[in-house]
């Protein structure tokens, strides 16, 4: 499968608001009735960040504030009255773009992801169970105008270990469980000679390390319906990978919960407890729901929106432990042999601050063989106070490969040196299913990625860089 990008202006004209990407921060009007322009859609993460009687609403894997309908209120003529959930699980009706619709997938070339034989995608797919599929929701009752037989509204499939209402998986032949650890992989496991023990780094023969994306609940402080099958199999995958991967790396957003609640500690517990799978060490990057769980948020002592829980239950539960007291932070790892060098570099967006820029630049002004630039964000996502800046200073120095996450799915565009893991167990925006990337140094000093899926183990997606980061066979 090889995924290709538009040209920038093009693609945004196609998507409206992909993920949580650089969204307005408040819902415009025009045409007749609530609405507005199609691609103003504003993220949110409760009614409360929206304005003008909008809601906050989950459309295509994310929640963006959208025009209320409910009780006939009309919507405008580029919108339609559509039942959806709300970020806080509860039905909604609101007016949802017809076209270039919030949180559309990214545009893809090539075969993508397979559908079932039958030449359409199955209604089941691990606990997940399509419209048409009997099953344990109840979002709407049985028989009401627009309710389905799995008891959810507007194509929203219900997911059977939760009886929550979520949005469709990518296309899945349904053979798997969702639960299943899948056995792809040959060998038990074994690792390369060397090690990487925490942040002080260390020595490998071979260079290979695990990326694993957005992993959190579909509703807001809902730490009932994380996706802890999801991420379990993920993880247990990883381990089971022959060699196994040194490291991993973690790209952001772990939890979905409301800033200054209690519900951050509890799911970046879940998320450690499936991440034990791994013997090796874990980097994690700083999503934006590790600060509010708005794009635009800025954390920290000091900053725009100070000090949350969410960000707390981040610093102390998956970076203290691994010896970091700040969201950004450099992994140096060197050559058994003295062969190469390689550094990986975490950009905190969403803490984003003149001393993180100075530190950025004369980290990036190391010269390494491989530099890998780890940030939560991709660079369309400009709401994110650290994306311009930070993109900037990148700009200025030789890097082998940005890695994201932030859009709910893979991807990797070769003329941006840019690769989206996003698809770690949060809501799926694109037709790739759940799964992980392993990056594996190959004899000639190519980097290897291969995009698995996490029930089946089978290569979805395969690509080299040289240390340039430039493409190569």
């Amino acid at each position: 499968m090889k995924l290709t990008r538009l040209a920038p202006l093009a693609a945004l004209a196609i998507l409206g608001c992909a993920g949580e990407s650089n969204a307005p921060t408040s819902a415009s009007s025009g045409g007749t009735g609530a609405g507005g322009a199609a691609s103003a859609c504003p993220p949110c993460v409760s009614d409360a960040t929206c304005s003008g009687g909008a809601l906050c609403a989950q459309i295509a894997g994310d929640t963006y504030c959208a025009p209320d309908c409910s009780n006939g209120k009309a919507c405008s003529a580029d919108r339609a009255c559509t039942p959806v959930a709300g970020a806080d699980g509860k039905q909604l009706q609101v007016c949802v773009p017809r076209t270039d619709v919030c949180g559309g997938p990214p545009q893809t070339s090539g075969s993508g992801s397979s559908s079932a034989a039958s030449g359409g995608p199955s209604e089941v797919c691990g606990a997940l169970h399509g419209p048409d599929v009997k099953a344990c929701c109840t979002s709407c009752a049985q028989g009401a105008p627009g309710c389905q037989l799995n008891g959810c509204y507007g194509g929203w499939w219900c997911n059977v270990d939760t009886c929550k209402c979520q949005v469709a998986p990518a296309p899945c032949d349904g053979s798997s469980s969702a639960g299943s650890s899948g056995s792809g992989s040959s060998g038990s496991g074994g690792s390369e000679t060397g090690s990487v023990t925490g942040i002080s780094g260390g020595k490998l023969d071979t260079l290979s390390f695990a990326i694993v994306g957005d992993t959190r609940p579909p509703v807001i402080d809902d730490t009932a319906g994380y996706p802890k099958k999801v991420i379990q199999t993920v993880w247990q995958d990883v381990e089971a990978a022959s060699p196994r991967p040194a490291f991993a790396v973690t790209t952001g957003d772990y939890v979905f919960a409301k800033p200054f609640g209690a519900q951050a500690a509890p799911q970046i517990d879940l998320y450690l407890a499936a991440r034990q799978a791994f013997s090796g060490v874990m980097f994690p990057a700083l999503g934006n729901h590790e600060c509010t769980g708005a794009t635009a948020s800025n954390c920290g002592a000091g900053s725009a929106d100070g000090v949350t829980a969410n960000y707390t239950a981040f610093l102390d539960k998956m970076l203290a432990p691994i010896a970091v007291t700040t969201p950004y932070y450099t992994v140096n790892i060197g050559s058994t042999t003295s062969a190469w060098t390689a550094k990986l570099v975490f950009i905190a967006a969403n803490a984003w601050s003149a001393k993180q820029a100075t530190w950025l630049a004369a980290e990036l002004a190391k010269p390494t063989t491989y530099t890998f630039v780890v940030r939560h964000e991709s660079a369309s996502a400009n709401t994110a106070p650290g994306v311009t800046p930070s993109q900037a200073i990148i700009a200025q120095h030789p890097y082998t490969l940005l890695i994201v996450g932030h859009t709910h799915t893979y991807a990797h565009y070769a003329s941006e040196k840019q690769l989206i893991v996003g698809n770690g167990g949060a809501p799926l925006t694109g037709g790739v299913n759940y799964g992980y990337v392993i990056a594996r140094q190959r004899a000639d000093g190519a980097m290897v990625f291969q995009e698995h899926d996490y029930t089946t183990n089978q290569v979805n997606d395969t690509f080299a860089v040289k240390p340039d980061g430039t493409s190569t066979p």
